[in-house]
């Protein structure tokens, strides 16, 4: 009997540590309409180590090993001087789309996994998606998840921004010249 009872509290703990995993785990996702063709934004945020060129929180960026081959782990210098070293866990130019995994964050979040994509949308226009799950580290989830939402939207958001195409004035506007600005002491 003894046999017995060990095995359904062993058996009741693993069942309740299992459950308290999958409860910590949090996500976010969010997407954004692009106005330009997937090929052409898939060049812009397609490259694993070229964060640098379009985040506006990420300053430089350096990858060790093959770069866009599954296993390559890029630094990405922040802004603020700190740094986060990732893994690419995923890659395919084919549905343009690739997976990573933090190594080292500054931010008080683990298991951090995220993946970034593009496709096509209405009007020759290109869907992209960014999400992640992650589990927080000694802060309020709520906390956590506005944390990896404004890193993530000020991406998605930076990319919007490249390729957003003026608005064509109103017909019969003209735009204001600075003869006609009204002048102003300092």
């Amino acid at each position: 009997m003894n046999k017995l009872v060990l095995q359904a509290a062993t058996a009741g703990l693993l069942l309740a540590a299992g459950a308290c995993h999958a409860a910590g785990a949090l996500s976010f996702s969010s997407e954004e309409t692009v106005d330009s063709a997937p090929a052409t934004v898939w060049k812009y945020v397609g490259d694993f180590n070229g964060f640098d060129l379009w985040h506006p929180q990420v300053r430089s960026s350096t990858v060790k090993g093959p770069d866009n081959k599954v296993g390559a782990v890029r630094t990405l210098k922040l802004s603020d001087g700190s740094e986060l070293v990732e893994k690419l866990l995923k890659y395919s130019a084919a549905t343009t789309s690739y997976t990573y995994t933090s190594l080292k964050s500054p931010f008080p979040i683990k298991n951090y996994v995220a993946t970034i994509s593009v496709s096509p949308a209405a009007d020759g226009k290109t869907l992209m998606k960014w999400s992640a799950t992650f589990d927080a580290v000694n802060i309020d989830e709520d906390i956590a998840t506005e944390m990896v939402a404004i890193a993530l939207n000020g991406g998605l958001g930076k990319v919007v921004a490249n390729f957003q195409k003026p608005a064509a004035a109103p017909e019969g506007a003209s735009t204001p010249t600075a003869a006609a600005a009204p002048a102003t002491a300092p």
